[in-house]
């Protein structure tokens, strides 16, 4: 376990020093500056690109493992050039997401053009290949092959992921507080398969690296939030945990489990523009956050519940056997919409009183 606790801290104190120093950097020159809009929460200007420091923290620590003891990041897949193909994929698939996101922070990209950037970097991701060749089915049985299948999913796994992050990060501290929970959940069940699959512990070190670039950034964006993730960190953590999770052994049911509250909010989400015939892309203050916070908790109390839910969801699949995580699934399901539902009623509640 030490040699996953080492990696660990030396990203969480490099994402801590990067961080302040980014803000200090971006304050300073006044760049990607987040002025308050009338969707957002802040009241006052808050830097962005805290992404940077994380995308940073974590690619110093893995250029670090190249150098020294390149084979405990090694796939045994074919290398480019020395460098494991896998990795190489999520190396140039996040460096992509992070400096669109970068321009994003700076100049307001149009969507098409993030998410081109969202689909070319899954593109490399696959073309480097990243697979998945097989689901194993919930109800027993043979294993769900996906065949060529698996060009077309894992793109839009990773799209639907980044952008699952992205819309979540609405609050302070929210997305970077679920996306540590997510990254251990992920490094737990890598760590527990590496018995049955050695390529296993690789996967649970760059969980471990990932996570502490994420937890060293979070004293900065919890509530009230010195600097944000911006798109290039929100991008990058939803990148990042899509990609952990196909490499964790194909782990993407467990990774949906564990990612649960942004993805049954984006899914909430696009229904619900679907359903008023807006664009999916348009944004606006009907998040599950929101929702919350316009039924009376404050950004701090909506924060902490919802790591609760994502610690049960990360719990659940952490526990069950397939046939369990479906059950959970839907049980989860069940309890979200059912608080969507009361909270909607305490919105209304709130309004006719005032």
């Amino acid at each position: 376990m030490i040699s996953y606790l080492i990696p660990f801290i030396i990203s969480f104190v490099l994402s801590f020093i990067l961080t302040k120093l980014v803000r200090n950097f971006v304050v300073k020159r006044k760049l990607a500056m987040s002025e308050p809009r009338e969707r957002d929460i802040h009241s006052k200007p808050t830097p962005r690109l805290g992404g940077v420091a994380v995308f940073i923290s974590f690619l110093l620590v893995v250029i670090g493992y190249l150098f020294v003891s390149p084979q405990k990041i090694d796939f045994d897949v074919p290398n480019v050039g020395s460098i494991d193909k896998n990795i190489l994929g999520l190396l140039l698939g996040s460096f992509i997401v992070v400096i669109g996101g970068v321009v994003d922070d700076l100049k307001n990209l149009s969507a098409i053009k993030k998410l081109s950037l969202q689909i070319l970097a899954a593109i490399v991701v696959v073309a480097l290949g990243i697979k998945i060749h097989w689901f194993s089915n919930p109800f027993g049985g043979l294993a769900i092959e996906l065949g060529d299948w698996s060009y077309f999913f894992i793109p839009l796994w990773i799209v639907l992921m980044i952008n699952a992050v992205n819309w979540i990060d609405s609050i302070d501290g929210l997305a970077s507080g679920i996306s540590v929970i997510g990254a251990a959940v992920l490094f737990i069940l890598s760590y527990n398969l590496i018995a049955v699959d050695p390529n296993q512990a690789v996967t649970a070190l760059m969980a471990a690296i990932f996570a502490g670039s994420v937890l060293g950034f979070l004293p900065f964006n919890f509530n009230p939030a010195k600097i944000f993730l911006g798109d290039s960190g929100s991008m990058f953590l939803g990148f990042m945990l899509a990609v952990l999770a196909v490499i964790s052994g194909a782990k993407v049911a467990t990774a949906a489990l564990v990612l649960g509250v942004p993805i049954i909010d984006a899914i909430l989400v696009i229904l619900r523009r679907l359903f008023n015939k807006k664009a999916i892309w348009q944004a606006d203050k009907y998040h599950l956050p929101h929702r919350f916070l316009k039924a009376g908790f404050n950004q701090r109390q909506t924060v902490v519940l919802l790591y609760i839910v994502s610690i049960f969801f990360g719990a659940a699949a952490l526990s069950a056997n397939a046939y369990g995580k479906l059950l959970s699934v839907i049980i989860l399901l069940i309890v979200v919409l059912l608080t969507v539902i009361i909270l909607r009623i305490k919105e209304h509640a709130k309004l006719r009183r005032s």
